[in-house]
């Protein structure tokens, strides 16, 4: 069997999770061929995979690492360019490959080039509802995102099978930006959570056995929101040092996998056993990322979640973990020393960590890998005995 995998280039998310799909059906011998775009395809690369590469069609950050909804919209004619561009691409990388079923991660190009050339094409995603909560000031912008949101859907319907990386009702992580579509032929398919790569280094042993409180701070997302957050986590594990130690993650796919000793903790540049960490530590802080909220519940780890500002999908995101009992939200304006520290003793509760325990529990009774792996060797299996 032969597949080709599609992932939305923004942040290292969906190839993360991609690769470990990748990892199930290459354990079932298929072979698998990606695209993506930017450091999302540097990572793919990296574990060994072939992939193609396509210009990123992605939304437009500030400096200070805020989701500008104006600035978005008014670039939507180049971004809808970018995106034809992939599409033209995907149809040539496909027909080289001439893959048996084709998968996309929140890349809907991969996906309409895998119909277009009669392919069996299916779809992970954690976000189909696109109507932003930041364009209630603006009649056009409100008319723009929704009418944006409608139409997406309308393509997304013509995936053979949605797969959604998330918990089933009344537990969905990502709800706001799934709930309220009209997409037909979804399935909630449980979290993709990374696994590690290497064996927990010197610095991730003596992280475990520290006797003070534990917490990994993970920055994420796409460049220019990493720097704002990556400075805070610094300058905060510093202050906090008495009382707590640190490792801090600054989510850079190019840079060093050593830990270095910083006067909270450690911190890596990448860090390739961010699972240990997740499993060792006793509190989480991060942005609201589906993935890293997942990997975080999986856990059963509670946290404090820093949406990136004004980004609709991880405000909803941060707000649904809230509501389950297990985060606490902390706008990036208002993440003070005091603000922190009030935010990680409440966490230290009892309340929030039998929560984080019981929906930990739930969640670790799916398994995504295995089940889109199944659903995609059987599309493949019946693309073969019928008609092509």
């Amino acid at each position: 069997m032969k597949v080709y995998i599609g992932c939305f280039g923004s942040g290292l998310g969906h190839a993360s999770r991609m690769l470990e799909v990748a990892g199930a059906l290459s354990a079932r011998g298929a072979k698998v061929e990606f695209s993506s775009s930017g450091e999302a395809a540097e990572l793919v690369r990296g574990r060994g995979y072939r992939c193609n590469s396509l210009p990123l069609a992605d939304v437009r950050y500030s400096e200070d690492g805020e989701f500008l909804v104006k600035e978005t919209l008014l670039d939507s004619p180049a971004i809808l360019a970018r995106s034809y561009r992939q599409l033209a691409g995907e149809l040539a990388n496909i027909g080289r490959f001439a893959p048996d079923v084709v998968l996309g991660d929140s890349a809907l190009p991969t996906v309409l080039a895998g119909k277009m050339l009669s392919l069996p094409s299916f779809t992970v995603l954690n976000q189909l509802n696109l109507t932003s909560s930041h364009s209630k000031g603006s009649p056009l912008s409100r008319l723009l995102s929704v009418g944006i949101s409608t139409g997406l859907g309308r393509l997304w319907e013509l995936s053979d099978g949605v797969f959604l990386p998330d918990l089933p009702p009344p537990y969905t992580v990502s709800e706001k930006n799934l709930w309220g579509s009209a997409v037909s032929n979804t399935r909630y398919v449980g979290f993709i959570s990374p696994g590690e790569r290497t064996a927990p280094d010197g610095p991730a042993l003596e992280f475990a056995r520290d006797p003070r409180t534990k917490v990994f701070w993970q920055v994420s997302g796409p460049p220019k929101t990493r720097s704002p957050f990556l400075r805070r986590a610094m300058e905060l594990s510093e202050e906090l040092k008495g009382r707590y130690v640190f490792v801090v993650t600054g989510g850079d796919p190019a840079g060093s996998t050593t830990a270095v000793n910083i006067p909270g903790g450690w911190f890596y540049e990448w860090c390739e056993i961010a699972g240990f960490y997740f499993r060792n530590c006793d509190l989480v802080v991060s942005r609201a990322g589906h993935g890293t909220v997942s990997q975080a519940i999986l856990a059963a780890k509670p946290s404090v979640l820093v949406p990136i500002p004004k980004q609709p999908e991880q405000e909803g995101n941060a707000d649904k973990a809230a509501r389950l009992g297990v985060s606490i939200v902390v706008k990036q304006e208002e993440l003070t020393l005091d603000v922190l520290e009030e935010s990680l003793a409440r966490l230290a509760e009892e309340g929030h960590r039998a929560r984080a325990s019981a929906l930990g529990r739930l969640a670790a009774g799916y398994d995504a890998r295995g089940s889109i792996a199944h659903a995609l060797e059987t599309a493949a299996k019946k693309g073969r005995l019928g008609p092509r």
